[in-house]
Formats: C-alpha cells, sequence, structure tokens
C-alpha cells in the first residue's frame, strides 16, 4: 500500500506555477539586460586608406526614409539624398554622376541639383532611392543587433582626386523611423577597393573609391525573443506535467516532443533563411527539446522507482536550471 502511494505521489500545481515564473522571470531578466548592450558580430568591409591628395570630393548622406528594413531578409530600401561637395576644375559633373552603390541597385535617381558655393566649389544634390544588401551574422538572433553597411562608389574618378567624409556629413530625417529597430550611431569611412581580374591566364588590377555608410542598429522590440522564450517554456512546462499527473509519463511528454516539432516549422519561417550555420533560437531550441527528452526518462524512471514528490521536484528544477545556464551561457559565448 505504501509503495502504491509513493508510485501515484504527485507534484502539486502550485510548484509547478512557480518553477515556470521564476525560469521565465530570469530569463526575461537576462535577455533585458542583454538589450541594453550593442553587441554587433557583422563582418567589417575593408577599404585601403586614399593617397594624401589637395584635390578631395567631400560626400554625404541625407537618409529621409526606409520603405522596408527587413534584417531577416537582408533587404533594404532607402529614400534619401546623396551630395557631392568638389572642385569643377579637379572633376566634371559628368564624373560626379557616375556614382553607385554596392551589393545594391539604385532604383531612382532625381535630376541633380547644383548649388555654387563659389567659382571654386560646387555642390551636387541627387535625390535616390537604394535597394541594397549587406554582409550580416545571425548567430545571435534574436538578440542580435547589427551594423548596415551602405556603400557609394565611383570607379570613374581620377587618382589625384580623392573622395572624403566626416560623420557630420551624414543626418537623419526627424521623421524616421525603422519598426522593431533604431539607430544608436553612424560612422563613414572613405577609401580604396582594389580588385583583380583574370582573362586568358592574365590578372589584371582595378580599383574604386568607396564611401562605407555604416550604421549602428539596435533591436528594440522584444517580441521576438518573449515569442521564442515562452513557447520554449510553455514546451518544457508541459513536459513536466508528467510529474502531476497520473497518467502515463511518456503520452504525456510525447505530447510535448509532437509540438517543440511542430513549433520549429514555426521558427523557420520567422529566422533568417540564407544561413546555413547554428543561430541561437536553433540552439535554445535544442536545449529545450533535452529538456523534454530527460523528462521523459526522469518521469519513467520515478514512476519505476516509486520516488517521493520531493524527488520529483528536484527533477523538475533540474531540467529548468539546464535550460536557464545553457541559454545564458550560450549567448554570452556567442557574444
Amino acid at each position: 500500500m505504501t509503495t502504491k502511494s509513493m508510485r501515484h505521489e504527485k507534484v502539486g500545481a502550485g510548484f509547478q506555477a512557480i518553477t515556470f515564473l521564476i525560469a521565465f522571470v530570469c530569463l526575461s531578466v537576462f535577455f533585458t539586460i542583454r538589450y541594453h548592450f550593442f553587441i554587433p558580430n557583422d563582418p567589417i568591409m575593408p577599404l585601403i586608406a586614399a593617397k594624401t591628395t589637395d584635390k578631395k570630393i567631400d560626400v554625404g548622406l541625407h537618409i529621409t526614409h526606409f520603405s522596408t528594413f527587413d534584417v531577416a531578409k537582408n533587404t533594404f530600401v532607402m529614400d534619401g539624398t546623396v551630395w557631392f561637395f568638389f572642385n569643377p576644375h579637379d572633376v566634371s559633373l559628368e564624373t560626379i554622376k557616375k556614382f553607385d552603390v554596392f551589393n545594391g541597385d539604385l532604383l531612382h535617381v532625381g535630376d541633380v541639383k547644383i548649388i555654387d558655393h563659389d567659382e571654386n566649389a560646387t555642390i551636387a544634390q541627387f535625390r535616390i532611392r537604394a535597394e541594397f544588401h549587406t554582409p550580416l551574422n545571425y548567430r545571435l538572433y534574436p538578440l542580435d543587433d547589427h551594423r548596415i553597411h551602405f556603400v557609394i562608389f565611383n570607379r570613374f574618378l581620377p587618382d589625384n582626386v580623392m573622395l572624403q567624409s566626416h560623420n557630420k556629413d551624414i543626418t537623419f530625417s526627424d521623421a524616421l523611423f525603422l519598426p522593431g529597430w533604431r539607430i544608436i550611431g553612424h560612422e563613414i569611412r572613405t577609401g580604396i577597393k582594389k580588385f583583380t581580374l583574370k582573362k586568358d591566364n592574365k590578372t589584371y588590377s582595378d580599383s574604386q573609391q568607396e564611401a562605407i555608410i555604416s550604421l549602428d542598429c539596435e533591436r528594440t522590440d522584444p517580441s521576438i525573443i518573449i515569442n521564442f522564450l515562452l513557447t520554449l517554456l510553455l514546451m518544457l512546462f508541459l513536459a513536466t506535467l508528467t510529474f502531476s499527473s497520473d497518467e502515463d509519463s511518456v503520452l504525456i511528454v510525447t505530447v510535448g516532443i509532437v509540438a517543440l516539432i511542430s513549433y520549429r516549422s514555426v521558427m523557420q519561417t520567422m529566422a533568417p533563411s540564407q544561413v546555413s550555420y547554428f543561430i541561437y533560437s536553433d540552439y535554445m531550441y535544442l536545449f529545450a527539446l533535452v529538456g523534454v527528452i530527460i523528462t521523459l526518462f526522469a518521469g519513467i524512471i520515478t514512476r519505476d522507482r516509486a520516488d517521493s514528490s520531493r524527488v520529483k521536484k528536484y527533477y523538475i528544477v533540474g531540467v529548468y536550471a539546464l535550460f536557464i545556464t545553457a541559454c545564458i551561457a550560450t549567448s554570452l559565448l556567442l557574444s
């Protein structure tokens, strides 16, 4: 009789709810703290420093609007104004007009607006709409911050005329709004990019002058990570209910595994599709799956051994602790 009562000794619903809430609060606090640190992992686009010369062209950009700002799909469509401050005796306006954007397309370039600063200086302004892509590293998704690179280049500038710019030459519209993101800083670098062409076993070198505008973009919408976190914790909660039920533990945990596998397809639609490496959400999913499988075996063991509710509580706390520790440690290791 004693063995039978111990075999069916259950963990109370109150304990289950408390452990779930503690796990959710612990991870929520950690992720909230993590959101206050800007940690980009995106590659830096290299440039060769331009040689010293008195003949320079100042380049600047005013960003008006992003009609598309899709980090997951690495697609950006920007409206703005590009301007060049140059000496018409050093370079012609026709050469200035031959600027282009790297890793993208100029969807529209408006008529040039000329402002005569003085006889030796002219400002040429171009209203543009550009679609572009940028090298991104998603390994911390959905905790990722990013450095978005918009590159203006001109292959036809004379060798003795160099692009130059300063951070103050990059400005933003007061009405600029990026859903889920905000620009917390920017930088512009100018220089030369060299590349090699091959033809009939011969190599030919070429170069182009570039201005790389880098935008530090911080994720501000925590809903994605909360959705991931809450869903995975609910799967663990469902699995640990085996310690609070008289039903077959295998059946209960199998439901949790099936739910996790089903949710995996949902995660795939939300995550960046062009990556071939593990990202943070993948690790979180694996940790939850391992926790559910551990719960499956723990449920079988506790029933066979007729363990008390105290032992079952240790299993529950251990599964949540393992998930929390693994999520935090992995986030720190990937940063």
